[in-house]
This record gives C-alpha cells, structure tokens and sequence, in this order.
C-alpha cells in the first residue's frame, strides 16, 4: 500500500500507536514485526514529512506520537544483543529513525 495523502498517513500513525497490538506496543516489547507492515508505517512517515515540508509547526500530539515510537524503538534496541525481532533489521530501524528525523528538518 502506497500512502498517498497526510489523512491516509495519520490513520496509520494513530492505529499503530493506539492499538494493543500496535508498533508502538510491539516495539516496547521487542516483539517480532512484518516487514510489510514497517514498509507501510515508514511510507506513512514520508508522507507526513511530505505535508510537513513547508509547514512551520507541527501538532504536539504528532509530535509526541512520533518521538515515542522512536524511544520505543530505539530502547529496545540496545537490549538485541542476542537476538533480534523478525524484521526489525539493522536497515529496518535506520529507516524508521532517519523517516522520523526527516520529519523534523528541513535538510
């Protein structure tokens, strides 16, 4: 699925971050993630980079969205010593942090 508009994007973000078995949850836990399912959520991410482009402020509820997947994710990250979740690659988690860094700069 390719998120084409700021509407299709937000949905994502907001059921994966308000759903029991949500990134944001699953992230937490470590758990094992489809690679289709990160595809979407980074494609929602470039989308709202997209919107955001020329935008000067960004809603603090988004804001706080965004920031928590990525400390979500990144927290986890450093316990992957051993084992990794099915999906969240090295490259998998690159994408998602740079997609979420892009949002926030106008580089």
């Amino acid at each position: 699925m390719k998120t084409t508009n700021i509407k299709q994007a937000l949905a994502i973000i907001n059921e994966e971050y308000n759903s029991d078995d949500g990134l944001l949850v699953l992230f937490r836990l470590s758990s094992d993630v489809e690679e289709k399912r990160l595809d979407i959520f980074i494609e929602a991410l470039k989308a709202i980079e997209d919107y955001y482009l020329d935008k000067t402020l960004i809603e603090k509820h988004l804001v706080y969205r965004l920031l928590s997947f990525q400390m979500a994710l990144n927290s986890s990250a450093h316990h992957w010593k051993v084992s990794r979740p099915k999906g969240l690659t090295a490259q998998a988690v690159y994408n998602i942090n740079m997609a979420i860094y892009d949002i926030f700069t106008n580089d």
